[in-house]
C-alpha cells in the first residue's frame, strides 16, 4: 500500500473513532500495517499537527490543523455564501435538520448543516454520503450525465448498511430513473436504521448537478408522507439557488407546492 494510501486510511480511521481515539497497536491491527511502520507515520502526522494524543492517554485523535483546511475550502466556494441563508430558511420552515451536500470528486460530502437529529446518529460537516443508499448521493447520481453516472456506478462498493440498502446495480439504476423523473430522492433507513431523509438536486452555471439539499430525521418524526409533503418547498428552494448561481432548474420537475 503506497504511503499516501496508508496516511489516508489512518486519518479516515481516526475520523470514524474521533470520540475514543485509537492506539498505535489498534490502528496497526485494523489496517494490517506493521506496528513499526504505523508508528513512524503517526509520529510524522503528530509532528505536523494532523493528529494528537488524548490527554493522559496513548490513544491518537485528529488534530486541529484539519479545521484550517476545512475553513479554507469552505471559504473558497462561492456557492456556500449563496446557499447558507436558504439552508437556514429550510431549517426554520421545517423545524428539522437541513443539509447542503456537494459533489466532490468521487464523493458526496456534507458541506453545511442546520439543526441536529435527535438520535445517536448525527450529520456533520465533511461526512461522506454513500451514492447508492443516501438520499443526497442518489439524487446527485440520478442527475449526472449518463457516461459519468455509469462510470461511477461501475466502481461503487455497494456495501450493505442495513437490510433496506440497495446492493444490486440494476436495481439501483431503476431507482435512479424514478428519482430523475420525480426530481426527489428518498432514503428510508438505507444508511442507518431508523433514520429517513429526502434530497433534491442543485445545478451550477453550466446546468450540471453539483450538490443537493437534504432533509433528515428519525423515522417516527419524518415518515415518507412527511418527507413527501416537504418536497415542493425543497424544489422551490433548489430552483432559487440554481437561478442565483446562474443555472437552470429542470423544467420537467412539477412537484412544486
Amino acid at each position: 500500500m503506497p504511503s499516501i494510501s496508508k496516511i489516508h486510511s489512518i486519518l479516515e480511521l481516526l475520523r470514524e473513532n474521533s470520540k475514543t481515539g485509537l492506539t498505535n497497536k489498534e490502528i496497526s491491527i485494523t489496517l494490517k500495517i506493521p506496528q513499526s511502520t504505523c508508528y513512524r507515520i503517526l509520529a510524522s502526522l503528530k509532528e505536523a499537527g494532523f493528529i494528537q494524543h488524548k490527554p493522559n492517554d496513548m490513544a491518537y485523535i485528529l488534530g486541529f490543523v484539519h479545521l484550517r483546511f476545512a475553513q479554507a475550502l469552505i471559504q473558497g466556494m462561492d456557492e456556500n455564501t449563496v446557499i447558507d441563508p436558504y439552508l437556514e430558511d429550510l431549517h426554520q420552515a421545517t423545524g428539522r435538520t437541513s443539509v447542503f451536500t456537494r459533489l466532490s470528486g468521487q464523493h458526496c460530502v456534507a458541506m453545511e448543516v442546520r439543526g441536529s437529529v435527535d438520535t445517536r446518529i448525527s450529520v456533520g460537516i465533511g461526512e461522506i454520503m454513500p451514492f447508492h443508499c443516501s438520499a443526497a448521493g442518489k439524487v446527485i447520481l440520478a442527475f449526472m450525465p449518463e457516461k459519468q453516472r455509469e462510470k461511477l456506478i461501475s466502481r461503487l462498493d455497494l456495501d450493505r448498511k442495513t437490510p433496506a440498502t440497495i446492493c444490486d446495480r440494476d436495481l439501483l439504476r431503476k431507482n435512479l430513473i424514478t428519482i430523475r423523473e420525480k426530481g426527489t430522492s428518498y432514503n428510508q433507513g438505507e444508511v442507518y436504521q431508523g433514520i429517513n431523509s429526502m434530497a433534491t438536486p442543485l445545478f451550477d452555471l453550466n446546468n450540471r448537478v453539483f450538490g443537493a439539499l437534504v432533509l433528515v430525521g428519525t423515522a417516527p418524526d419524518l415518515p415518507l408522507s412527511t418527507l413527501q409533503s416537504y418536497s415542493g418547498v425543497f424544489h422551490n428552494t433548489g430552483r432559487e439557488i440554481t437561478e442565483a448561481l446562474g443555472g437552470r432548474y429542470p423544467g420537467w420537475i412539477k412537484d412544486l407546492k
